[in-house]
Order: C-alpha cells, then sequence, then structure tokens
C-alpha cells in the first residue's frame, strides 16, 4: 500500500514538472533576467534536479516577477504624470495664443477642470472650437492666430476672390508639365498620333490653370486606350483566323486518316475478292468437260478481275488526287500563317523598340534603362567588376526653351543625346530620364575613371553648337557620379549620384561631382 502511494507521488511530482516547464515558455520574452531564469529552470527539471533547487529557481523567478511588476506600474504612472503634463502645457499654449477673448474664456474654464483624461480634454477643446465657429457667420474677419491657420481653409472659401485661391488655381509645377511632356512624347511614337502629340505639346506649354488638365489627360488617355484597343482588334482578328487556319489542319488530318482506312479496308476487300475468283477459277478447271469450257471461264474470269482491279486503282486515284488538293491548299494557308506570324513578330519588336525608346532623341527611354540597370546589377553582383552610374543635367536648359522656344530645345536635346551616344564606348549605355536628364551606365569603369571620361566628355559639349536660325546655341552639363561598392542596392547609388548632381549645380554648374558609398561599419 505504501509502496503504491510512493509511486502515485513520484508520478505527480514529474506530472508537476512538466506542467512548470511548460508553463515557463509562457513568461518568455519579457526580460533577459526572466528569460535566463526560466531556461535554467526548464534544464533542472530536465536534469531531474532535486526539489529543493527547484524551489529556489521558482522562488528567484518570483522576485524577477515582482520587480517586473512594481517597474510596470511606475511606468505607467510616470506617462499618465507625462499626458497630465503635456495636457497642461497644451491649454496653456493655447491661452497665450493671440485668439478671440471668447474662446480664450472657454479654454480658461476648461483649464481649470482637472479631473479629465486626454481624450476628454481633446474633445473639450473641440467642442470649444466648433461652438465658436458656428457663432461667426461666414465672411467675417477672424484674427490672424493659430486658429485662423487652422481653419483657414474655411475662410479661402469665403474669400472668392482670394490671392490663395488664385494660386491653387495658377499654380502649375514645372515637374507637371514636365511630366505631361514626357508622356505626350511616348504618345507621339504610337501610329497615327503625332499630330495629336503636337497639338497637346502646346497646350502643356500653355497651361496656366488646373482645371486645363482634364482636358489633357482625358485626351492622353482616350489616345492610349484607342490604341491599344486597336492592337487587339488586330491580334484578335489574327487569333480568328488562325483559328480557322487549324480547323482546315485538323480536317485535313481527318481526311487523311479516313483515307488510310478506307484504303485499308478496300485493300483487304480487294483481296478477299482475288482470292476467291482464284478459287473458282481452280474449281471450274478442275470440273470442267473440255479445254473449250476451261478457256472460256478462264478469260471471263480474268476479264472479271482486271475489272474490279482497275476500279480499285481509279478510287484510289481519286482519293489521292483529292489529298493532293487538300495538302496543296494547307500548305498555302500554313505560308499564309507564317507570313502572318512573322509580321505579328516584326510588328511587336517594333513596338518593344518604340516601348523603349525616347522618340525625341531616339536614345533609351526610362523603362529601357530599369531593363539594362537590372542585367548590369545581377553582373556587379556575381563579377564584381566595378559599375559606375552617372546623372547628367543640360545647365539653364530652361532659359534656351525661353528664350528660342520648345522647338529650339528639343534640337538641343537632340544634338546632346547624338553627341552622348558617339562620345560614350559600345559597352556603355546611355539613356534620356525626363525632361534635360540623362543616366548613363558604364561598366568596368571605376569611380576616379568615371570622373575623367565625364570630364572630358563635359569639355566637349560646351563646343556642340545648336544652329536655329541666325543664331548659335551652346549649352553646358553638370554630371554627379557613383559607383557601386560593398551591398549596394540601385536605389542607393542612384541617390547618391543624384546628391552628386546636386551639389555639382550648388558649385556653380559645369562641374563633375562624384559621391561614394559611406564605409562599412565592422
Amino acid at each position: 500500500m505504501d509502496q503504491q502511494k510512493t509511486q502515485q507521488t513520484h508520478e505527480s511530482q514529474a506530472e508537476l514538472r512538466r506542467c512548470i516547464s511548460r508553463l515557463s515558455f509562457v513568461g518568455m520574452g519579457h526580460s533577459d533576467d526572466l528569460d535566463r531564469a526560466l531556461v535554467t529552470l526548464r534544464q533542472a527539471i530536465k536534469d531531474n534536479a532535486d526539489d529543493n533547487y527547484i524551489k529556489g529557481q521558482v522562488e528567484g523567478i518570483s522576485k524577477i516577477l515582482l520587480t517586473l511588476e512594481d517597474h510596470t506600474s511606475d511606468s505607467k504612472q510616470s506617462q499618465k504624470i507625462e499626458a497630465s503634463q503635456a495636457e497642461i502645457e497644451l491649454l496653456k499654449e493655447l491661452t497665450q495664443r493671440s485668439i478671440p477673448s471668447s474662446l480664450k474664456s472657454s479654454f480658461d474654464k476648461i483649464s481649470k477642470q482637472r479631473n479629465q483624461d486626454t481624450a476628454q480634454l481633446i474633445s473639450a477643446i473641440a467642442d470649444a472650437i466648433e461652438t465658436f465657429i458656428s457663432q461667426n457667420k461666414m465672411g467675417t474677419v477672424r484674427p490672424k492666430g493659430m486658429l485662423s491657420r487652422l481653419f483657414g481653409k474655411a475662410e479661402q472659401i469665403d474669400k472668392r476672390g482670394s490671392d490663395t485661391q488664385k494660386q491653387v488655381q495658377e499654380g502649375i509645377s514645372p515637374e507637371i508639365k514636365n511630366s505631361l511632356l514626357h508622356l505626350i512624347e511616348q504618345l507621339s511614337a504610337l501610329e497615327n498620333n503625332s499630330k495629336l502629340a503636337t497639338k497637346l505639346a502646346k497646350k502643356v506649354s500653355e497651361l496656366k490653370q488646373t482645371s486645363q488638365l482634364v482636358e489633357i489627360l482625358e485626351a492622353v488617355a482616350s489616345a492610349f486606350v484607342d490604341f491599344t484597343g486597336h492592337e487587339h482588334e488586330q491580334f484578335e482578328n489574327f487569333l480568328k483566323s488562325l483559328s480557322k487556319r487549324i480547323d482546315r489542319v485538323n480536317e485535313f488530318i481527318n481526311q487523311t486518316v479516313k483515307f488510310n482506312q478506307q484504303f485499308t479496308k478496300q485493300s483487304q476487300l480487294l483481296d478477299t475478292e482475288l482470292q476467291g475468283s482464284v478459287k473458282e477459277l481452280k474449281t471450274s478447271i478442275d470440273d470442267a468437260q473440255s479445254l473449250t469450257d476451261i478457256k472460256s471461264y478462264i478469260s471471263h474470269k480474268i476479264d472479271s478481275i482486271l475489272a474490279r482491279v482497275n476500279q480499285f486503282c481509279d478510287e484510289q486515284v481519286s482519293n489521292q488526287e483529292n489529298m493532293a488538293n487538300n495538302c496543296e491548299s494547307l500548305v498555302e494557308q500554313l505560308r499564309a500563317t507564317e507570313d502572318e506570324t512573322s509580321r505579328l513578330k516584326d510588328e511587336l519588336a517594333a513596338q518593344r523598340l518604340r516601348a523603349q525608346t525616347d522618340p525625341l532623341t531616339g536614345l533609351p527611354n526610362r523603362y529601357s534603362y530599369n531593363e539594362r540597370l537590372t542585367q548590369e546589377y545581377n553582373r556587379w553582383r556575381r563579377y564584381r567588376s566595378p559599375l559606375s552610374l552617372v546623372l547628367a543635367d543640360i545647365d539653364f536648359f530652361k532659359q534656351v526653351n525661353d528664350k528660342y522656344g520648345h522647338s529650339a530645345g528639343d534640337l538641343v536635346l537632340r544634338e546632346i543625346a547624338l553627341f552622348l551616344q558617339s562620345e560614350l564606348r559600345e559597352s556603355d549605355f546611355v539613356a534620356r530620364f525626363g525632361g534635360e536628364e540623362f543616366v548613363m551606365l558604364l561598366p568596368e569603369t571605376t569611380l576616379v575613371d568615371a570622373t575623367k571620361a565625364m570630364n572630358k566628355l563635359r569639355q566637349g559639349i560646351k563646343q556642340v553648337v545648336v544652329e536655329v536660325e541666325s543664331d548659335n546655341i551652346q549649352v553646358a552639363m553638370s554630371f554627379g557620379i557613383a559607383e557601386f561598392e560593398n551591398n549596394d542596392t540601385p536605389k542607393a547609388v542612384f541617390n547618391r549620384a543624384d546628391q552628386a548632381l546636386y551639389r555639382a549645380k550648388d558649385k556653380g554648374r559645369d562641374q563633375v561631382c562624384c559621391q561614394r558609398a559611406k564605409p562599412v561599419k565592422e
């Protein structure tokens, strides 16, 4: 009996230890001290340590938990005090502002009500402001304090002729215009859209009010939708034609299978008939009474056999002629399908080229740059050979457009693009990034070598002369360079090159600046 009780006690203790071990995982993650104590407790249970040792570990964990609870309580109390102080500072700030006396009086009343939490305080302030606004008629002049700035939007609605509203209506940023012009340039590369693109570009250059944007954006969207619809219709027609031709090929195959089946069946039938005729002929010869009878029967049977063979041959010739005609028709259809496929392939290649080419300069565009950047970046990551990225910007290009017109500016862009393309190596890549900005990728080129090459380009660009009517235009360019280093990403390198370009602009333009990556901390 005592032995049974002892065994039950041991089993209960073992089960209790397992429960303690499992529950210890719940307390993980609250503090480093608690985590270490729980790990020690689990290890002791796993090693079957004595009860006194485990009890000591549990008491130690209890003390840590009490410390954590006190710290949490103090933290909450501190946060509550800080929130209360913030509320007092907020009310003090509001009452010290230059605001109407009635509103100031409301804030003073709120500040005297100490027994309220942050949510109640903010709600009371909002109610006071809302009451003040509702008591004032629309259009009345309000003092220009903090509330004036907060609720300036309402005042702008009342003052229909205010300068702020005019700026909102007329303030079209150059970035928006440049983005629209870049989009329209892409549109001009599409078939039958050059006139529309010219018209829209003129409207963008004359753009003054945001309300005019709607008409331009609708026209651009409509043109892209129409072009996409036309391409979709062409492809759909090709698929329909291809489907018909595939049906005809399938029909020809079925006819061929049927012809082969008929040929086999007819051949077997002819073979059976010939064997039967030969047997009949043999029997007749055996039963014949005279040579005259044999001769007559043989002659008759041979004529019958020849007639059947001729019939079989005529049927096969007819079937073969039909098959030959069908085969010629099928070959013509397949040839037409190949021609159509080749035409579509060339058209898709041309469309891909147009999609990757800037229509104004003929250089690759940003889409093509992104594609090439991915290739060069993957190659750099694999082989770690030098790779530099360059951003270049034409200095004072806006002055060219303002003085000589946008057509002259376009001519300058084309000439600069031709110069860049002719001076760079075949392995280098240059694209128009947007507006008057260009981006270059220089494989197998360190930052030092890229700086030398760009300085040579910078000097050469100043010698480029663009003739416009009776005047000559000369421009300069600024360059920002960064090299792929350490664990660089394309975005990080681009940002460094952009920073270098801004520094070149700040230093007076017509400069080449570079930006290295920050050293990696070991």
